[in-house]
């Protein structure tokens, strides 16, 4: 089950963009829970009155911590989005960015013929600093709004129906997909290499909170054509981790980038290549 936050950009009660976003959450699939937020109530923001903010902004961004994207359906104000809109979005992103990593539908309209493009693309410029990934295809833009809807508050055409559908099966695509990216990046930071590891002068090496070394390898360039591994070290607290095969690992993707042969010449580098059989063509012993 997936949570999305409803965001209408226009206050007035009986808006078309109101409208339009009952029909959408109506479209949305039964493993996708929607949830309307009212930026109505939000005061402005003042960063004055930051970090413990005020009852409605502290409710507010709770109710933002609970979602996995956003439907915003909003019209264009001179060009731009509308200002209790800004402000949500300002007060979201305060004092931590509680937008970041969320996916967004935006759909924008107008009466006149430009289906509010430059409301839609102001928020897609505000969503690259909040990291909120827009749904890029299809773009839904709806022009003379006060025609499309009947006595009971829906759409008639039936085309344009559709063509919502599409759009809401692309925000939910899109809602899936970053949750599996999601599950991906944590599983690639917990399988790859266990440390950090920064390249210096002649070593690579981690340093801990304190500022002390606790993993290292050194080598050297005193051979022509070769590298040489003079030492490989890790701390007691850090044995039995895999971290000495990874500084050694670090050391041999040097090597083929320069196409440099490896001369191990601590007891640790020495025990490697002759276990690991499969870099054999890399050493070069003295």
């Amino acid at each position: 089950m997936k949570k999305i936050g409803v965001f209408v950009g226009s206050l007035r009660k009986e808006s078309y963009s109101k409208k339009i976003a009952k029909v959408l959450v109506s479209l949305l699939p039964s493993n996708v829970e929607a949830e309307f937020l009212d930026t109505g109530v939000l005061p402005l923001f003042n960063d004055d009155l930051d970090p413990n903010g005020v009852p409605e902004w502290n409710h507010f961004r709770s109710q933002l911590d609970t979602l996995d994207g956003l439907l915003i359906v909003t019209p264009e104000y001179n060009r731009s989005i509308p200002g209790a809109l800004k402000n949500a979005m300002d007060i979201g992103s305060r004092p931590k960015n509680h937008f970041n990593g969320q996916v967004a539908l935006v759909v924008s309209d107008s009466p006149g013929n430009a289906g509010g493009y430059g409301a839609n693309h102001h928020l897609r410029q505000t969503f690259t600093t909040l990291n909120i990934t827009p749904v890029q295809q299809p773009e839904v833009y709806l022009a003379h709004v006060n025609t499309i809807f009947d006595e009971h508050d829906m759409i008639k055409d039936e085309r344009t129906v559709g063509f919502l559908q599409s759009a809401i099966d692309a925000f939910t695509q899109l809602l899936y997909v970053t949750s599996l990216s999601t599950s991906v990046s944590d599983f690639l930071e917990n399988s790859t290499d266990p440390l950090s590891l920064t390249l210096g002068d002649g070593h690579y090496y981690h340093k801990n909170d304190a500022g002390d070394i606790v993993a290292e390898i050194k080598f050297n360039f005193d051979t022509p054509g070769a590298l040489t591994i003079t030492s490989t070290t890790v701390q007691p607290e850090l044995q039995g981790k895999g971290i000495a095969k990874q500084l050694v690992l670090k050391v041999i993707a040097m090597a083929k980038a320069y196409q440099l042969k490896i001369i191990p010449d601590c007891n640790y580098a020495k025990s490697f290549f002759e276990t690991n059989k499969d870099y054999a063509d890399l050493v070069q012993y003295r």
